[in-house]
This record gives C-alpha cells, structure tokens and sequence, in this order.
C-alpha cells in the first residue's frame, strides 16, 4: 500500500512544484485525448448532486484549482499534497483549501451538504483505503456524496478500480461519464444520505 501510496503522491508534489501555468496539465487531464471544460464538468456535479447555491460544498482531492474555480464561496477544498495546495493557493488566494488527507477528514460530522471528489479513486492505494475515503466522505456530508470519474478498468498499472458491486452494496447509483457520455469505460456514482 505505501509503495502505490508514495508513488502517486510524488508525481502530485512534482505537478506542485511545476512551474507551468495549464490548469489541465497540473490536474492530470493531458492523458485524456478530448477537450476537458471545468465549466462542464462542476454543471455536471452540481446536477448529479442536487446541490445549490446555499450548499456548503467539500472537495477531496481539490488539486491546483481546475475545478474549484467554477464554484462560489461555499466552495472548500483538500488535497494531501502541501504542493499542490501551495500551488492552488498561489493561483486563487481566496479559496478555502487546506491539506488532509482524505481518509481521516478534520472536519466534524455533517459539516457540508455535498461531498465529491474527481478522478481520484483510481490513485488510492488499495480497497480498504478506499473504504475508509468512502467513510470519511458519508461521515462529513448532509445531502450528497459523489464519486466522479471513476473506470471500469485500469489505464496505468498503478492505478485501483473499485469494484461497483461494492459502491451498490453501499447504496450508490450510476451515472454516465461527465465529460464523455459515450466513454462506457467511465462513470460517476452517487450516494444521497
């Protein structure tokens, strides 16, 4: 576990340190071979979860900011590299972004109405770290807790998939690919409390 661990998380702390100013670079976002719009993507998440504009909203792995951006001052963020929330910070000096890990959250139980995170599942480690992200995101959430971007498979031999059969036996329901209806490879899956 604390190999694939460290190895993720080295590749996020150099994506910190980077100098470079795309937003779609630092987030991890060249792999993906279609043009990728923060607009649509946080629409997306605001649909799937029902939020509003009153909604406090909590963001598990907030990066360098490419999605944080679109959201209004409700909006707080966390990533556990100190780099890339350094990075983040230095782009958009008043967001509410903080470093933590996403398995043991320093916030108080139902502290924000929609929890989500995009595109980091696949960087966890193993299925009980996973469990324990699932727990902590339920545990701090009100209304809605969403994962996005989530794959069927593996695309990098270092990246977790977790099993949808064990997102059902949690209660959550499927939604296709935000950014890429057609991509069946992909999806989003949403917990209401």
């Amino acid at each position: 576990m604390l190999e694939t661990y460290n190895f993720w998380k080295n590749i996020w702390d150099n994506k910190g340190k980077d100098k470079t100013e795309s937003l779609i670079d630092s987030a991890g976002w060249t792999n993906i071979n279609i043009p990728i719009s923060s607009k649509q993507i946080t629409e997306g998440i605001i649909n799937l979860s029902n939020t509003n504009n009153q909604d406090k909203i909590l963001e598990i792995g907030c990066g360098v900011g490419f999605l944080s951006r679109e959201f209004n001052s409700n909006y707080t963020g966390v990533d556990y590299s100190k780099d890339i929330v350094d990075k983040h910070l230095s782009l958009f000096p008043s967001h509410d972004i903080q470093v933590a890990n996403a398995d043991s959250l320093p916030f108080e139980d139902n502290s924000y109405d929609t929890v989500f995170c995009c595109g980091v599942f696949q960087y966890l480690p193993n299925e009980s770290f996973a469990d324990s992200v699932i727990n902590e995101m339920i545990r701090i959430s009100r209304k809605s807790v969403l994962l996005v971007d989530l794959k069927n498979t593996k695309t990098h031999d270092k990246h977790f998939v977790y099993s949808k059969d064990k997102l059902i036996e949690k209660g959550f329901t499927f939604s296709d690919c935000i950014y890429n209806p057609e991509d069946e490879t992909r999806y989003n899956a949403l917990l209401e409390i």
